[in-house]
């Protein structure tokens, strides 16, 4: 089972799989499973690229012992593993929470990547998204998940299920928050309310293609979205588009690969 240190030696998992000249590196979000489960839709990529898989600290089989789970740190993870396989010619492709950690990873690793393709991630509504929010506003929001962790998580996931989902996939996602660190999710969330996209998209020089879900972002709300991002919508699917409907969305994702790579 392969592990590498990340750069605060926390142990970070990771799986290769298939080869290819392109590597396509997925990056899961908050409160995931191992990855191998989360991306189980998407293992045929590894037909034409190579695959990475890993699970960011404090989720799936790495270590669960950082103090503080920053996206920056978390991007500290995805270079751990670029650099102890020695890639190049990458993609990062991360959802929810791992749109920022491969904004933050780009950083890292701007001359080993090709592109980025966040995965319902990085909005730019001020009510949702990845503003800096303050720490009274961020107490407010935590107070649910502190108060009843397994609760409010279970809740947060039963919403984002629908009759679309396979029942594997149905019945992982109702398994996985007793499963979750408490202490480490908590943690990551709150950094990720206190990341902020405008301080850092700047700085990217890689190009970005997003994939959103559109079920929850009407069309009236997209204004300020689509005049930052190359921006393709699946409009009746939800925030876990990649299993609600893999076939429309692995669709999508090769002809966003395929743009990168022209």
């Amino acid at each position: 089972m392969p592990f590498v240190s990340s750069s605060d030696s926390v142990k970070i998992h990771y799986e290769v799989l298939g080869d290819g000249d392109v590597t396509l590196i997925f990056v899961g979000g908050w409160g995931v499973p191992t990855a191998r489960k989360v991306w189980r839709h998407q293992l045929s990529f590894s037909s034409v690229h190579r695959l990475v898989l890993l699970d960011l600290a404090g989720h799936g089989k790495s270590g669960k012992n950082r103090k503080h789970y920053t996206m920056e740190l978390f991007a500290q993870d995805v270079r751990a593993v670029v650099e102890k396989l020695d890639l190049k010619n990458i993609i990062l492709i991360g959802h929810s929470m791992g749109g920022p950690v491969i904004l933050e990873a780009e950083r890292l690793l701007s001359d080993r990547v090709i592109g980025l393709i966040p995965l319902d991630s990085l909005s730019v509504i001020p009510e949702v998204g990845f503003m800096g929010l303050e720490d009274d506003v961020i107490e407010e929001r935590m107070k649910p998940y502190t108060e009843d962790f397994i609760g409010a998580t279970t809740a947060l996931f039963e919403y984002y299920l629908s009759d679309k989902f396979e029942p594997q996939d149905v019945e992982e996602v109702r398994k996985t928050p007793p499963t979750l660190d408490r202490r480490s999710m908590l943690s990551a969330w709150v950094e990720l309310y206190k990341w902020d996209l405008n301080s850092v998209l700047p700085r990217i020089t890689k190009p970005i293609k997003c994939i959103v879900a559109g079920k929850d972002f009407p069309k009236n709300m997209r204004g300020g979205y689509n005049s930052t991002f190359d921006a393709v919508y699946l409009e009746d699917l939800g925030h876990l588009l990649f299993a609600e409907d893999p076939k429309r969305f692995n669709e999508v994702l090769s002809n966003c690969i395929s743009e990168l790579l022209q």
